[in-house]
C-alpha cells in the first residue's frame, strides 16, 4: 500500500501558482484538500490511519470544522463508531444551523480532526468552540501540516498537534 503523501501527490492536490490562504498569507503552492477528501480510496486510507490513533475508551466525539473537514470527520466516525460533530465558523446561522452540529456534551472527550493546517488558527478556533460548549479536547490531528508554525502555535496553547504528513518531511513541495 502506498503512503499518504504519495496518495496526496498523485491525487493532484498540490497546486502550483499564487494562492491566498485562509490566514491571508500568499503562497506559491496550495494543498487542495478536496482532491484527496473526495477520492474514496484516499479518504479510506487517511480515515483508517486516523482511526488507528483514536481509542473509543479515550474519545467520545470526533469533531472538525465545517465545511472542509466534514468528509474526514464522517469517515473517521464511520471507522471508529464514535459520533461526529461539525463546527461552523461565525456567529449567525439561520434555521436550525447551530455553531455545533452533533452532540458535544459537558465533559465529552473530543478529538478534533482537520485536513490541512498552516498556522493552526482554524484548529485552535474549533478547539475553543468545543471547550465553550463543555467538551474536553483530548487530541488534535491534522492530515497535512504545511510546516508553517502550526505545531508551535498549538503547543503555545497547551496542545500537541499530531499530523499524518508534513511538508518538508514527507514530501518536498519545491520538487513539484
Amino acid at each position: 500500500m502506498e503512503n499518504i503523501s504519495t496518495f496526496i501527490e498523485e491525487s493532484g492536490a498540490i497546486k502550483r501558482g499564487s494562492f491566498k490562504l485562509t490566514n491571508g498569507f500568499l503562497t506559491d503552492y496550495y494543498i487542495d484538500k478536496y482532491a484527496f477528501e473526495t477520492d474514496p480510496e484516499i479518504l479510506h486510507v487517511i480515515a483508517s490511519e486516523i482511526a488507528d490513533k483514536i481509542s473509543t475508551d479515550e474519545i467520545d466525539v470526533i469533531a472538525g470544522p465545517a465545511l472542509g473537514a466534514i468528509p474526514l470527520v464522517t469517515a473517521v466516525s464511520l471507522k471508529t463508531g464514535i459520533p461526529a460533530a461539525y463546527i461552523r465558523k461565525g456567529e449567525k446561522h439561520t434555521g436550525t444551523q447551530a455553531r455545533v452540529e452533533g452532540e458535544i456534551g459537558k465533559g465529552k472527550r473530543v478529538a478534533v480532526v482537520e485536513d490541512v493546517t498552516t498556522t493552526g488558527q482554524t484548529i485552535l478556533e474549533t478547539t475553543e468552540l468545543v471547550q465553550e460548549v463543555g467538551g474536553v479536547v483530548e487530541r488534535l490531528i491534522v492530515v497535512v501540516d504545511r510546516n508553517e508554525d502550526a505545531v508551535d502555535n498549538v503547543a503555545e496553547r497547551g496542545y500537541e498537534l499530531e499530523y499524518l504528513v508534513r511538508v518538508g518531511e514527507d514530501f518536498d513541495i519545491s520538487d513539484q
